[in-house]
């Protein structure tokens, strides 16, 4: 079901999410674009792995996950359309601020095919970058609906943001709603000393039965920290820049190693560190 947020502290900026899903294999990239490098988590799914979250070296984040829009919600979608999986590749490469994304969005309406991951859900987008300007893309009727951040940070679970754009935190409802509001009390009552141990609480605090991955990404020094299956005692470090990982928590060492042919697959990488 997954849990994504973007927090802005003390002028640093710390982005964190869960992936919810099924036991499917899953795949870290590090690749270059011009002049940025760029990260990807992808999940196989119908034979074909699918990008999650993805971070550029200027900062930006974007992570798509299930919503489930409201009773009676039908997508209009036609071929003039943007889909969410063409965003994703085009944001990362292209965009360095999040205003950026708007002015390449300009009049194109956003539509999400069904996703193999969640076949019976929608999605939804968050994307944020390292000046605290972030924002959740979802899909409406012939329009697309914008959920702009408030108060130095912002959530998305699995109910649709756009629902509740006047509503109290407490009052929102549906699927990731317990998660959504669990997020937003911690960070709120830690805002002013937010950083990788805080983001990780976050994660473990929303995480379920099925979370398979936990990743934190502090923009501002390129560096991206992960764990494993709720594994939290065990972690990783990525440099986007290096485009290298090393063993960080709960090894024996702390080998680095570099992206062979600019990916690895978790299962490679759990394997390797024991």
């Amino acid at each position: 079901m997954c849990t994504s947020f973007a927090v802005y502290s003390q002028e640093k900026a710390i982005y964190g999410m869960n992936f919810d899903a099924d036991d499917i294999d899953l795949k870290l990239k590090v690749n270059s674009y011009n002049d940025m490098n760029l990260f990807y988590f992808s999940g196989l799914a119908d034979n074909k792995y699918r990008d999650i979250a993805g971070f550029n070296s200027e900062g930006l984040f974007i992570c798509t996950q299930a919503v489930e829009y409201s009773p009676g919600f039908k997508s209009s979608c036609n071929e003039n359309d943007w889909f969410a999986f063409d965003i994703f590749d085009e944001a990362l490469k292209k965009t360095r601020k999040t205003s950026e994304f708007f002015a390449m969005l300009n009049k194109r309406v956003i539509s999400y095919p069904k996703n193999p991951l969640f076949p019976d859900l929608g999605l939804h987008t968050i994307i944020a970058d390292k000046t605290g300007d972030a924002f959740i893309l979802e899909e409406g009727n012939d329009t697309n609906i914008v959920s702009p951040i408030h108060n130095d940070f912002i959530i998305m679970t699995n109910f649709p943001n756009g629902d509740f754009k006047d509503a109290n935190y407490n009052k929102v409802y549906g699927i990731g709603a317990d998660r959504y509001i669990c997020a937003h009390e911690y960070i709120h009552n830690n805002i002013h000393s937010f950083g990788i141990n805080e983001a990780f609480e976050v994660l473990s605090k929303t995480s379920r039965e099925d979370t398979r991955c936990s990743i934190v990404y502090e923009p501002l020094k390129n560096e991206i920290y992960i764990s494993f299956k709720k594994d939290s005692s065990k972690k990783w470090k990525i440099s986007i820049i290096e485009k290298t990982i090393q063993s960080l928590d709960g090894f024996l060492s702390n080998n680095k190693i570099q992206f062979k042919n600019e990916e690895i697959f978790v299962k490679d990488i759990i394997s390797l560190y024991k």
